[in-house]
């Protein structure tokens, strides 16, 4: 099957074999003996894998550890020779396999950057230019300039990532770095990777997660003995992993895992166990009678009905509820509730109920029933009925609220005058130093906040227009004036004056008329007491006009000013 213009990672027949040796001396004999004679035995990481990745897509890769992930990862980024078969990659391909592949620890952050971009084939040219994205991303502060031996993990990680991740790459190849990062670099990780996806990059990532490839990938492969086992959506290969996970645990050759059949005669979509009991039915209640309706915040239960083939001594009977996209909302058991089922004898028949308030939001949602042994379903699983049975929770009539959840809330509200701040000590704090002036074709455009359209370029010069109110912060100079480089149009020009007022922390503290249209300069005298210090400040514009009503352009955007240049001095 050849590969089309549109894939960017092409595998066929691919297999990897490691020779073993049990001891060092035996790597000797085998050198220095005539060939044939061997004294290592085989281990094969991968065995005749194919697939084929088109552009845009992301894949998750899961399996458990020895499952040949990481081999099959390192032989597409090049740094892993197969023993057998091919790949082919179409274009740029940036990996995060092993945290410090890559950096040398002597060296600094940013020598480091250096060296990993230029491994990964970039320019000087290239580095300087995409430097202050790595820097701002990897938030390391004066760290950057001190050795990488000094740096803990998860600062290594913010920087490892934050290099593969801004050298534009056509591929990206994540292999489980994310776990040993804080809280707030994985989420902002997370991030990034979904603008990659969305921008059409192409993302093969490995994870444990199941959570974060559900919410990255939409496609999944399992990896299983060297093998790919399974693959399809994230929610199907990530049960079919959990099944594999069970039976693993379990250390039973009599653990089966059985997709739902064709002709529909048992509902569940996937079950696994080793069936020394089944589960016969799943029901869904409300006021008694089963149902496949709730309604948000109504009395609901679920009952779960199995039949022991097999003697079982300590029955654990367990429930999950997920959502559409697979995450999992609730779960639970008897054995975390800390009741006791009886134990159950070849032919018995065991009903447990949960009963509970329907406390989560509308939409639809699955029900998954597991028997077993244990905490859960890890132990000994007898039989896992996964997505048993399909209902609808529908929104109350009386109370709003978003999400999955439906918590009780109790509502207070009081409103008080606040304690007297410092305008410049709040802004510094959240912001930081402002500047004294304002362009629009470098960093400190930044500091224009609401009520500005994007930047313009005409004529070469970078310009902003306002909407009737546009906000910016800014640190007034020692002789207490701002000044504002304008145009205004002619047709607001055209009924008398346009009147600007500048607002000073909410406060309107001068205004300026402008009596024609075209490029001019305004000045606004500010209060004493904003002298050099921070300040949020807000133009007026007495007139907006529409260039579709004033001029029949296609532009249809209310207007006020044009600005080029903000300062104060």
């Amino acid at each position: 099957m050849a590969a089309s213009n549109d894939t960017m990672i092409s595998v066929r027949n691919l297999s990897k074999r490691f020779r073993v040796y049990d001891t060092p001396m035996d790597h000797l004999k085998e050198w220095i003996t005539p060939r044939g004679m061997s004294f290592h035995w085989a281990y094969w990481a991968l065995r005749d894998v194919s697939f084929d990745i088109a552009r845009g897509s992301s894949v998750g890769i899961v399996g458990v550890n020895g499952a040949g992930k990481s081999t099959l990862l390192k032989i597409l980024c090049g740094t892993l020779s197969p023993t057998s078969g091919t790949v082919r990659i179409n274009g740029r391909i940036t990996g995060l396999l092993e945290l410090g592949s890559g950096f040398h620890p002597e060296f600094t952050g940013r020598q480091n950057i250096h060296l990993n971009a230029r491994l990964l084939g970039l320019s000087d040219r290239e580095i300087g230019k995409r430097m202050p994205r790595i820097l701002a991303f990897a938030e390391l502060g004066d760290f950057i300039d001190h050795p990488l031996r000094i740096y803990s993990t998860g600062m290594a990680l913010r920087l490892g990532f934050s290099v593969a991740a801004n050298v534009d790459p056509d591929i990206l190849i994540i292999d489980e770095a994310l776990a040993v990062g804080d809280a707030y670099f994985q989420q902002k990780c997370l991030r990034h990777l979904r603008e990659f996806r969305d921008k059409g990059g192409t993302l093969l990532f490995v994870s444990h997660d199941p959570g974060a490839v559900k919410l990255l990938c939409n496609e999944a492969y399992l990896l299983h003995d060297g093998v790919l086992a399974e693959r399809g959506t994230p929610e199907t290969v990530l049960d079919y992993y959990n099944a594999l996970i069970a039976r693993r645990s379990s250390d039973d050759t009599a653990f089966k895992i059985e997709r739902q059949r064709t002709t529909g005669l048992q509902p569940a979509a996937q079950r696994s166990g080793t069936f020394d009991a089944v589960i016969t039915r799943v029901d869904i209640k409300a006021g008694g009678a089963a149902t496949r309706t709730l309604v948000a915040g109504t009395q609901a239960a679920i009952e779960v009905e199995a039949v022991a083939l097999d003697a079982i001594p300590s029955p654990t009977v367990g429930i999950a509820i997920r959502d559409r996209l697979g995450y999992e909302v609730f779960g639970t058991n008897t054995h975390r509730l800390k009741t006791v089922v009886p134990a159950l004898e070849p032919g018995s028949r065991a009903t447990v109920t949960f009963a509970f308030p329907c406390n989560i939001g509308p939409g639809d949602y699955t029900v998954t029933a597991a028997l077993h042994s244990g905490i859960d379903h890890l132990e000994r699983c007898y039989d896992w009925a996964d997505k048993y049975v399909v209902f609808k929770v529908l929104p109350e009539t009386d109370h709003y609220y978003a999400g999955v959840a439906r918590l009780p809330v109790r509502v207070e509200a009081a409103v008080a005058a606040a304690a007297p701040t410092d305008p410049h000590e709040l802004l510094r704090t959240l912001f930081g130093d402002a500047p004294r002036a304002i362009r629009f074709d470098d960093g400190t455009a930044a500091w224009t906040f609401s009520g500005w359209h994007a930047v313009e370029t005409p004529g070469g010069k970078a310009v902003r227009w306002t909407q009737q109110h546009a906000a910016f912060v800014l640190k007034a100079g020692e002789r207490g004036a701002l000044s504002i480089e304008l145009s205004a149009d002619e047709s607001q020009c055209r009924p008398g004056p346009l009147r600007l007022g500048l607002l000073v922390n909410g406060v309107e503290a001068a205004s300026a008329e402008v009596t024609s249209p075209g490029w001019q300069t305004v000045t606004f005298a500010l209060p004493a007491a904003v002298r050099n210090r921070m300040a949020r400040f807000a133009l007026h514009c007495s007139r907006t006009f529409v260039p579709a009503d004033a001029h029949g352009t296609a532009d249809r955007r209310e207007l006020g000013v044009m600005v080029a240049l903000v300062w104060s001095e």
